[in-house]
């Protein structure tokens, strides 16, 4: 196991397909797993620098799950609990983001899309493999978006799910903007999630928050297919001292939380 720049690397995905080397911008950079996030491991001494010089491009959370992160063109920013936009300082903190180098290998139109499981199947549809890990971009005037956010979270912190439980769910119409996601496939769902998962921000930088659902017309997609996952571990005594062992909820805890699904 190698120690770079303040955090573990734990594994790597191979290089696939035509691809003659494994370069870093093919990888999707993912720290820490949904498990410390299921398991109320909500606060994380990593710097946002260290992980912006892996990734332009991504999603996740504020230490200690304060609002919703997005990471677009190489910046870092947060969605307060009002969907409030504010950029995020390189020295600020982050317990979970998910990060990747985005280089375009697709492109296409989504001439209507009605809702979130619509948008699924027409990803899904042009994607080159059920097993790939991508990173999905997409942009254009959004009739409507159901969004939500989380409040700054306190001690003692509980499972990611329960902290769903008071989120904050607006709406925003007809606004121009970008999706920020990522769909992985069912076999990192232990590790990573599984599925899509969205951010938004718009483009003035104002609005944003996590996508629930949606509606639009004539969206651009771009996607960004990775060679693997490289987990990083954070160096914090919470993640140290967690209980991260799997058990029966521990998945399913993650994908409540994506859905907006407030845990027990």
């Amino acid at each position: 196991m190698r120690k770079a720049a303040g955090i573990f690397l734990l594994s790597i995905g191979l290089a696939t397909g035509a691809r003659a080397e494994l370069a870093p911008e093919d990888l999707v950079y993912q720290l820490a797993p949904t498990t410390a996030l299921s398991a109320g491991v909500l606060e994380g001494g990593t710097r946002f620098s260290r992980m912006l010089a892996l990734g332009d491009f991504g999603l996740g959370a504020l230490s200690p799950v304060d609002g919703e992160i997005i990471v677009l063109g190489g910046k870092a920013y947060q969605a307060d609990l009002e969907g409030r936009i504010r950029a995020v300082s390189d020295q600020e903190q982050t317990p979970f983001l998910t990060v990747k180098r985005f280089t375009r290998d697709q492109r296409f139109t989504l001439s209507q899309v009605r809702g979130m499981a619509h948008l699924a199947r027409a990803l899904d549809a042009r994607l080159p493999s059920a097993n790939g890990v991508y990173a999905v971009r997409l942009d254009g005037r959004f009739q409507a978006l159901k969004l939500r956010s989380v409040p700054r979270q306190k001690p003692p912190y509980r499972p990611i799910d329960q902290v769903v439980a008071e989120q904050n769910v607006y709406e925003l119409a007809d606004v121009t903007g970008t999706l920020v996601g990522f769909r992985l496939p069912d076999y990192l769902a232990a590790v990573s999630g599984a599925g899509y998962h969205f951010h938004f921000i718009d483009q003035e930088r104002r609005r944003g928050g996590h996508l629930l659902d949606l509606r639009g017309e004539d969206l651009t997609v771009s996607v960004d297919r990775g060679a693997g996952v490289a987990l990083l571990l954070p160096e914090d005594e919470a993640f140290a001292d967690a209980d991260l062992r799997l058990d029966s909820q521990s998945t399913a805890r993650f994908q409540r939380a994506v859905r907006g699904e407030a845990g027990q």
